[in-house]
Parts: structure tokens; C-alpha cells; sequence
């Protein structure tokens, strides 16, 4: 399996290269040149497998063995390929949400690699902006800026664009600009419809509907492989107030509006949801000269009209909604009162458009993905009037000490993580000889 830029300007490169990588050097994101479909007989043999078992299956069909061998699929990939050719990387992430906190744990304290994480400082809940601060490791880099989620992505973007101090830092991301975070979230589809699919006796299938909250749409890509792989699923898109992947799929309006609106749901706020690159390039036939257009396009002027041919096939193949900051709230104090089932605010956001927007099909079945926990957003369960258990985990990350560096509104920020990476690399430089 080859991977390729959606913009069509890159070379393609195999798993490993998509992985030890961030944007293609032309700019677009990789891709897989082919998406296999999966027969019947497939996809029943799989309906009893466990998440695991599902997320190898995946990516056996996506690595080439002669990369990684099945037998040692294990879902740790980066350290596979770092211990097997002594490399050291460095790893860049932008985060609003758990991205930034799940990435660090997955690499802390390890001496082939160093971190560093960007968030928007106040626009995360207390305790996911703890569970980066706290971690005080030697290899864990954390900036708190100040500025929002697409503001945060600049800067990165910006250095990955720089070929030489790309390559020469050996710089990757672990945000759903890399392929392997849409390969190993694919597997919540697979895993979510064999749970809900009412009989996988015979074909036809049924359909199952799952709703996706929907912030840079990493989440939506990889439910859209899926639907392409032969999963037989529909789509709806959940976004709170930040609404442009809403407005994309209605009406074709993939424009910026105003500025980031401020919502419970603080990992949706985003206005440019740079995933929806991989499915305009999906929904086209893979036209890379079409997408490199729109692209250069909307990153140059933040107002683009899709293509009537494009929206249209667009409209087909997903539906969305748009959830007020009022509808959340009122929604998590729903599900409690009907359920005495917590959400938090961004599941919330897809549990809404399940009120309030009826199914497609009334006897097709239907789930909402739920990405994160309730016990970190003690504000928006507040505000709904619900009461929240802290566990001691998260009431200890109160009393720990914290450590971070500030990126200042009218500073460079890609200026200062260039030489702060550099200073990391002269220091392991220095140690190692």
C-alpha cells in the first residue's frame, strides 16, 4: 500500500513515511491510493472480533507486512519502527482537546523522542490543560498560547513546511493530520455497527446511522473509509456554533465566519477543519488538481464556493447538523434526566442532532460516537445543573506542580518552537556524546 498527497504533488510514500511525517511537502495530507472494499463474508467473520482484534485487521490492510508483520501489529507503530532503526523524532501536536494529553502519555519519558504540544491556554477545560502541565518529563515540550485552536496550527504548519528543518529534526505529528490516527479510528465504526446492527445473518446488511461530533473532521474521514471499505453506515456530521463543515455540506459554503466562537464543546471550536481536505479529495475521484485549488484557495482567501458537482455528491454522502451552546447544555440535562447517563459537552453535540433531527430511515438504527468523559468538564456539568463525582486521579492533578512555557499573542511562535527544538536537539546532542 502507497500513500499520496491529496494535492498530487508529493511522491508517494509507503506506511512509514506516512507516519514519520505531518502535511505533504506539496502541502496536502497523505492518503491511501486505494481504499479495498470488503465483501460479505468479510465483514460477517469480523462482527465477532473484539476492538483489538478489529483495529489489526485494519491495519494489516493498510501496512505491508514486509513493513510490519502481522503478528506484531500491536498499535505501536511509532516505537516499532524507532527501536528497529535507532531514530529519534520530534513530535508536534496542536490540541484543544485530549489529543495532547493521550499523545504525551503514549511517549513520555522515552529517549527516542521529543514532544512538544501547543494548546490554546483557557479555551480547554482545568483538567485537560492539567493532564499536560502536570506530566515533568525531560522529553514532554508544553506551550500554553494564547490564541484558539486554528491560531495553534499556524506555527506547525509553518515548520513542516520548512523541508530542511523538517527533515533535519525528523518532525511528525500525532494529530489527525497523520494517517495512522485516521487508520486506528476507523476501527470505531466497524466496532460501533457491530454493536448496533440488528442481524448480520444475510445479505443486504442493514444500514446503521452514526453520529460523528465534528470539530477538524480527523473523526469523519476515517468513518468515511469506512463507508467506502463497504461498511454499510450513514454519516451525520455534529458541530456546535463553529459550523463551517454544516454550511460546507448544505449549501457548499466552506467559508470562514467571523471569528472562534466559544463553546462547552472546546475541542470542536474550529474553523478550519483541515480533514475535510481528505474527503473533498475522496468525494472527487481522488481529482488532486481539483483539491489543490480549493485548498490554495481557501487558505489564501478563508471563503471558498465548492464546486456545485462537488457539493451535490457531497450532500449525498453526508448529513449534518449544527448545535447551539443553549442545545448543549439543555441536552446533557436531558440524557441525565432520561438516562442518568453523564455526556459530556461534545457528545452532547451528536446526542442533540439525535433529539432533534429525525433518522433518514425510521427503522434504521442509530448511535452517537461519544469521545471524551464528563469528568473533565466540570463547567458545562455545572452549568446544566448536574452534579459531579471528581475521581481521586483527577482531584490529585489539582495539587501536582505544573510546567509550561507561554506563547504571547504578538510573539512568533514558530520562531520560538524552531529554536527551542533546536536547543532540545543541541542538548541530546551534547548528552549523547
Amino acid at each position: 500500500m502507497r500513500y499520496i498527497s491529496t494535492r498530487g504533488g508529493a511522491e508517494s510514500v509507503d506506511f512509514e513515511g506516512a507516519l514519520f511525517s505531518g502535511y505533504a511537502a506539496d502541502g496536502g495530507l497523505f492518503m491511501p491510493e486505494k481504499i479495498p472494499v470488503l465483501d460479505y463474508a468479510t465483514l460477517q467473520k469480523w462482527s465477532t472480533f473484539s476492538y483489538p482484534e478489529l483495529v489489526e485487521e485494519l491495519c494489516s490492510i493498510f501496512i505491508s507486512p514486509e513493513l510490519i508483520p502481522k503478528a506484531e501489529l500491536n498499535g505501536q507503530f511509532l516505537q516499532y519502527f524507532l527501536k528497529k532503526k535507532k531514530k529519534h523524532v520530534t513530535i508536534l501536536v496542536g490540541t484543544s482537546g485530549d489529543t495532547g494529553s493521550a499523545a504525551i502519555e503514549s511517549v513520555r519519558g522515552e529517549k527516542n523522542m521529543d514532544i512538544f504540544v501547543l494548546l490554546p491556554h483557557g479555551l480547554c477545560s482545568q483538567v485537560q490543560e492539567l493532564q499536560m502541565t502536570t506530566v515533568i518529563e525531560e522529553n514532554v515540550h508544553v506551550f500554553l498560547a494564547e490564541g484558539n485552536s486554528d491560531e495553534i496550527d499556524k506555527p506547525i504548519k509553518e515548520l513542516f513546511a520548512d523541508e530542511d528543518f523538517s527533515r533535519r529534526h525528523k518532525l511528525m505529528s500525532l494529530n489527525s493530520i497523520n494517517w495512522s490516527r485516521i487508520l486506528v479510528q476507523m476501527a470505531h465504526y466497524f466496532y460501533a455497527y457491530f454493536q448496533c446492527a440488528p442481524s448480520m445473518d444475510a445479505p443486504p446488511l442493514p444500514v446503521v446511522e452514526i453520529i460523528v461530533p465534528t470539530g477538524a473532521g480527523g473523526n469523519l474521514t476515517a468513518g468515511y473509509i469506512a463507508k467506502k471499505m463497504g461498511l454499510p453506515i450513514e454519516l451525520v456530521a455534529a458541530v456546535n456554533d463553529n459550523n463551517i463543515v454544516h454550511r460546507a455540506i448544505q449549501h457548499g459554503d466552506f467559508s470562514l465566519s467571523g471569528s472562534v466562537k466559544s463553546t462547552p464543546a472546546s475541542a470542536m471550536d474550529i474553523l478550519e477543519p483541515y480533514n475535510m481536505e481528505r474527503i473533498f479529495w475522496l468525494i472527487s475521484g481522488s481529482d488532486s488538481n481539483l483539491i489543490k485549488s480549493l485548498m490554495e484557495e481557501f487558505y489564501t482567501t478563508k471563503k471558498v464556493k465548492l464546486p456545485e458537482e462537488l457539493q451535490k455528491k457531497l450532500s449525498k454522502e453526508l448529513t449534518s447538523c449544527s448545535v447551539s451552546e443553549e442545545e448543549i447544555i439543555q441536552t446533557m440535562r436531558h440524557c441525565w434526566e432520561d438516562n442518568h447517563y453523564l455526556l459530556c459537552p461534545h457528545t452532547a453535540v451528536a446526542v442533540c442532532c439525535h433529539y432533534n433531527h429525525p433518522s433518514c430511515r425510521p427503522s434504521m438504527a442509530r448511535c452517537s460516537l461519544a469521545p471524551a468523559s464528563s469528568v473533565k468538564f466540570s463547567a458545562a456539568v455545572l452549568k446544566a445543573g448536574l452534579t459531579l463525582e471528581a475521581s481521586a486521579e483527577i482531584s490529585a492533578l489539582k495539587e501536582m506542580e505544573t510546567r509550561s512555557s507561554k506563547l504571547k499573542k504578538d510573539e512568533d511562535w514558530a520562531e520560538i518552537l524552531r529554536h527551542r527544538i533546536e536547543a532540545v536537539t543541541r542538548q541530546r546532542n551534547r548528552t549523547l556524546s
